[in-house]
C-alpha cells in the first residue's frame, strides 16, 4: 500500500500546486468528467468538469483581482482501498492567504474526503466533499 500511499501523495502535490498557480484547465483534468465536488458551506454541489471548471475560475479570478495568493497545505493523509480500483482518501488541508505586500495569514482550515479512481498511470478525483471547520 505504500506504493499507492505514495502516488496519492505526489498527484495530491502536484493538483494543490495546479490550482495555486491558476492552471485551472490543468488542475480540472485531475478530475473525472462526472465529478462532483461538495461542501459543507454551499448547498450545491459543483457537477461536471463543465461546471466544476467556472466555479474554479471564478475563484481563481477574485483571488487575483483581489491580489490575494492562495497557499494549499494538505497533511494527514489516510489512503484506505475502496470499490474494485478506487481509493477513499481523507486529509486535513490548510489555505493560507496572502495579500500583495502583506503577511500570510491562515484563510481556511478543512477536512476533505476524496474518492479517487484510476487513470492511465494515475489518478483522478470522481466524489470531493471538504467540510471548512467553523462552518
Amino acid at each position: 500500500m505504500s506504493t499507492i500511499y505514495e502516488q496519492v501523495r505526489r498527484f495530491y502535490s502536484r493538483q494543490m500546486q495546479l490550482i495555486d498557480s491558476g492552471r485551472v484547465e490543468d488542475w480540472v483534468e485531475t478530475f473525472t468528467e462526472d465529478a462532483v465536488i461538495a461542501n459543507n458551506a454551499n448547498p450545491a454541489p459543483a457537477q461536471g468538469r463543465e461546471v466544476i471548471t467556472k466555479v474554479a475560475h471564478r475563484i481563481v479570478a477574485d483571488a487575483h483581482d483581489q491580489g490575494l495568493v492562495h497557499r494549499h497545505w494538505l497533511d494527514m493523509l489516510t489512503v484506505d482501498q475502496h470499490d474494485g480500483d478506487s481509493l477513499q482518501t481523507s486529509f486535513y488541508a490548510l489555505v493560507v492567504e496572502t495579500a500583495k505586500g502583506g503577511t500570510p495569514g491562515l484563510f481556511r482550515s478543512t477536512r476533505g474526503r476524496d474518492v479517487l479512481v484510476r487513470h492511465g498511470s494515475g489518478w483522478q478525483v470522481r466524489e470531493r466533499y471538504v467540510t471548512h471547520d467553523g462552518s
